[in-house]
């Protein structure tokens, strides 16, 4: 449905919208056959861009935060160098939304080819673009995160301790004053949880792409989501 028909039927439009994505995360074997058609990847980029923004507000805003309570401490230089390197955190949500939508579609794919050659990388990836819905519900919980702890920081001079001036890091011991907070750790170890959600969606992302059983393809889906949870740990503990 277009923009014109949205705004001429807004109802309709909301309705539509609603049921697509509520049957996306409770039966995706439905949201495949009736929603998705095999022509274009507008939405799916569109899809993959806001997962990504998402993930960023939350950091663009402890960034700013941060900086602004180390300018105050002494012991610590925030020079240019640093702040470059700072500024890159706020990109990575959006670079690890990419990052997650290949990892499941071309996983997925190759995975597949245990089974079967049937099957299009394209329509792979596009259908694979729908499995970060459930991350995209991750980042919102990680956003509300940072924006919880961009309002409650307090960092004092005895809480920091840098004896190194390299600008890598300066910027690691910043940045580590909110990645590791309690509050942030379990919003991204929440991240497991939407992890095997979108495991659950691409088993049917992949299904028909590869002409599988669903017994396959959840066998296919497990390969990248197992990988997913493990980065997803592995993350949080070392931010401790």
């Amino acid at each position: 449905m277009g923009v014109s028909n949205a705004v001429r039927n807004p109802g309709s439009y909301l309705s539509r919208t609603l049921g697509l994505y509520r049957s996306l995360l409770t039966d995706p074997e439905r949201f495949y056959d009736e929603y998705i058609g095999t022509r274009g990847l507008k939405s799916e980029l569109a899809l993959v861009l806001v997962v990504g923004i998402v993930g960023a507000v939350g950091n663009y805003l402890v960034l700013q935060e941060l900086i602004a309570q180390f300018d105050g401490i002494e012991s610590v230089v925030v020079n240019q160098d640093v702040r470059f390197q700072l500024q890159q955190r706020v990109l990575e949500p959006l670079i690890g939304a990419v990052l997650v939508w290949i990892w499941y579609g071309m996983g997925m794919y190759v995975i597949g080819w245990l089974y079967t050659t049937i099957g299009t990388t394209y329509l792979a990836m596009k259908r694979a673009a729908w499995v970060l819905v459930p991350i995209l519900i991750a980042n919102l919980v990680h956003t509300a995160a940072m924006v919880y702890l961009s309002v409650t920081m307090d960092i004092s001079a005895d809480d920091v301790s840098v004896e190194s001036r390299l600008s890598d890091v300066v910027s690691q011991a910043i940045w580590s004053q909110a990645a590791g907070e309690t509050i942030v750790v379990a919003a991204t170890l929440a991240g497991v949880l939407f992890a095997v959600w979108a495991g659950y969606i691409g088993a049917y992302a992949i299904k028909d792409v590869r002409d599988l059983t669903v017994d396959e393809a959840y066998k296919v889906a497990a390969v990248p989501t197992i990988g997913y949870v493990l980065y997803i740990v592995y993350s949080a503990v070392t931010a401790l």
